[in-house]
């Protein structure tokens, strides 16, 4: 199961620039955050749909992340 991306005007993040770090690769058009200090990540805006986000949710405020329910992603076997 995937939820939506959340829109632009809906992500509100409580970060400073200069502690958020940015990976991309191949095309560029997604963009991933990092935290600089401890490496987690933190959220990405899609590529598929730009102007959209994903959040790690264990980073989200007030958010259990481990009561949620969740299917394990293999990507090792993807291929």
């Amino acid at each position: 199961m995937s939820a939506e991306p959340i829109p632009q005007d809906k992500f509100l993040f409580d970060a400073k620039d200069e502690q958020l770090g940015l990976y991309q690769f191949g095309n560029k058009t997604a963009r991933h955050y990092f935290c600089k200090r401890c490496g987690i990540y933190t959220f990405h805006e899609t590529s598929r749909k730009p102007g959209h986000y994903r959040a790690n949710l264990g980073c989200v405020e007030g958010v259990d992340s481990y009561a949620l329910e969740f299917d394990v992603f293999d990507g090792r076997h993807l291929l």
